[in-house]
């Protein structure tokens, strides 16, 4: 019994201890997102990502008359973009990972705060996916212009103008695309700050009968 006992309070300690990390972290990343939500807001407005932009995107699509390897204006909006996408990753699954350890044992009656921790844990996962979603098809816009690439070597002069064209189109679609998600990262970060801070209290405790940092 006393086995049993020991090794229930250990468990409990243990578990007290990480949540007591995690609660920390996002303490501080709470602390910074207000900054982070000004500069992507101040991204959106850059000429970077302005989509007076685009006759750069098609110029540095074909470069004197013939199609460029690569386009040198929307790797220099990729490598600008992937930073914030993959914070934004991170951040949100820490904000997903604290709220969820604050989520108390199932019980009968007063789970309104429970109720609010379960739709911000799903808002955030939601943002998330669609992070994840935009992140992974800048790998998608390589793949398929090295398919428009292959076609333009096997052809070549047969049809230049179209395959020139075609790439030009494409490399914009996605220059417009990208411009755009910029707006949804300013976006998903402000509405996520805000669904947290608007509920603190019933997130760090959902119960009036609860600690900030439940047990099991």
């Amino acid at each position: 019994m006393e086995n049993g006992e020991t090794s229930h309070e250990e468990s409990k300690k243990f578990v007290l201890n990480h949540k007591t990390g995690v609660c920390e972290q996002a303490d501080i990343l709470l602390a910074k997102l207000p900054k982070r939500i000004s500069a992507l807001e101040s991204l959106t407005k850059s000429e970077q990502f302005s989509w007076e932009s685009i006759e750069r995107v098609r110029k540095c699509a074909v470069v004197n008359g013939s199609v460029a390897t690569t386009n040198s204006y929307l790797q220099d909006c990729f490598s600008i973009l992937k930073p914030f996408m993959r914070e934004f990753i991170d951040n949100s699954l820490l904000l997903r990972t604290w709220i969820t350890l604050l989520i108390p044992k199932t019980e009968d009656g007063d789970n309104l705060g429970v109720e609010v921790q379960y739709v911000t844990v799903n808002a955030c996962e939601d943002y998330s996916v669609d992070v994840k979603r935009l992140y992974h098809s800048i790998n998608h816009y390589y793949m398929r212009r090295a398919k428009l690439l292959s076609k333009y070597e096997k052809y070549g002069n047969k049809a230049l103008e179209c395959l020139q064209t075609s790439i030009a189109e494409y490399d914009e679609a996605t220059f417009i695309e990208f411009s755009l998600s910029i707006t949804h990262l300013y976006y998903y970060y402000l509405s996520m700050y805000d669904k947290i801070m608007k509920n603190i209290d019933k997130i760090k405790k959902p119960r009036n009968d609860s600690h900030e940092l439940c047990l099991y």
